[in-house]
């Protein structure tokens, strides 16, 4: 049952995508030769729209509240491994004149060429997972989650939309010149075109406003449920299980070389939050002293739309109370005992030292907050 969800929406939307690229031409081997000579562009033409417009989908909706855009998969980018792919990938493109997508529909039209193409894709596959062991080291060197054009060029996701928007309309002057000749204008603006430009000159505006209503309504929700905050021991027991993908974060500001730290903690004052690279599988935990600044950190976070994301209760008090020197509970209950317990353990495996009588915590004469 769990792939039914994936099959009723792949199979679809495969099938139209094959027949675009049918309809398209992009089945036709003498399409895509021509794009390598230089004198068909309808391969670029037709691949780069669709690029632009799901990019400007996910870019609105995501600025719209509609769509949670960090929950959408990305594949890692390592870059060793993906120039040597992309270099047998043009060899066989270049050989075969036809793609995988294009080989598929050349395929089920019925061209030899197109079966041929499948067929050499296949042996391919096989043939490189027989030879995994010896040429898998240098094709996975090092890949990197979540990694984007805009975290890597470090300018906002603007920036990008209308780039890449920029080089999808010149490409469509170019194309219109080598079909129209000489004679032809370089640039005829159409209603899809202009529609296009349009919507991605008009989304810096738009990201400027990207908490929206639907997102405050969340991030108060969460606020209200007490999502937004770690335990202690639990921030311990992530730390010393190696929880995928955690980053601690200390936002306290002025730190020197001799402040405390966390362990496995990075400092990053607040002021240098808009700058921070985040995976979307990796979970933040962000403290400081008290809670303040860490509670401000928590909502520019979330306002930009990264969801595993908790602030350390009580802060950097509450690690020194109940993790570095624990004592026993004033109070009997079960409960009480069990927790003091696990604070035991753990204390001892970060180098703590758990106290023997009860004494009465620092936090307990400030008012306590997340």
């Amino acid at each position: 049952m769990g792939g039914l969800p994936v099959a009723v929406t792949a199979i679809p939307l495969g099938v139209v995508f094959g027949v675009i690229l049918e309809r398209a031409g992009l089945g036709d081997p003498r399409v895509i030769h021509g794009q390598m000579r230089g004198t068909d562009f309808t391969v670029v033409t037709v691949m780069f729209a669709c690029i632009v417009v799901a990019m400007l989908g996910v870019a609105w909706l995501g600025a719209a509240g509609v769509i949670d855009s960090t929950t959408i998969a990305m594949p890692p980018t390592d870059v060793p491994a993906q120039v040597l792919g992309a270099v047998i990938f043009g060899a066989g493109f270049g050989i075969a004149a036809l793609c995988p997508g294009t080989a598929c529909v050349a395929a089920s039209s019925g061209r030899r060429d197109g079966l041929a193409a499948v067929a050499g894709m296949l042996i391919g596959t096989a043939l490189t997972a027989a030879l995994w062991p010896l040429v898998g080291l240098s094709a996975a060197a090092a890949p990197r989650e979540g990694a984007t054009l805009a975290g890597d060029l470090h300018v906002p996701l603007w920036a990008v939309v209308c780039a890449v928007t920029a080089l999808w309309a010149l490409a469509e002057m170019i194309a219109r010149r080598v079909r129209d000749g000489a004679q032809g204008r370089w640039w005829r603006p159409r209603t899809p075109e202009t529609v296009t430009l349009t919507l991605a000159l008009a989304f810096p505006l738009a990201s400027r406003g990207a908490v929206t209503p639907a997102t405050v309504g969340t991030i108060a929700a969460e606020i209200s449920r007490e999502q937004d905050h770690v335990d202690p021991l639990d921030l311990a027991e992530w730390i010393r299980s190696r929880k995928a993908g955690l980053r601690v974060i200390d936002v306290r500001e002025g730190l020197d070389t001799s402040a405390y730290l966390i362990p496995g903690a990075e400092s990053v004052p607040l002021d240098r939050l808009g700058d921070l690279r985040v995976a979307p599988d990796d979970q933040v935990v962000l403290y400081s002293d008290g809670g303040a600044h860490a509670a401000q950190a928590w909502v520019l976070l979330r306002a930009r739309g990264l969801r595993n994301v908790k602030v350390l209760k009580d802060g950097l008090a509450a690690w020194e109370d109940e993790v570095l020197s624990p004592s026993p509970p004033t109070v009997q209950a079960d409960s009480a005992q069990v927790r003091f317990k696990r604070a035991r353990e753990l204390s001892l495996w970060f180098g703590g030292h758990p106290l023997l009588e009860p004494r009465e915590s620092s936090r307990s004469r400030r008012r306590r907050t997340c």
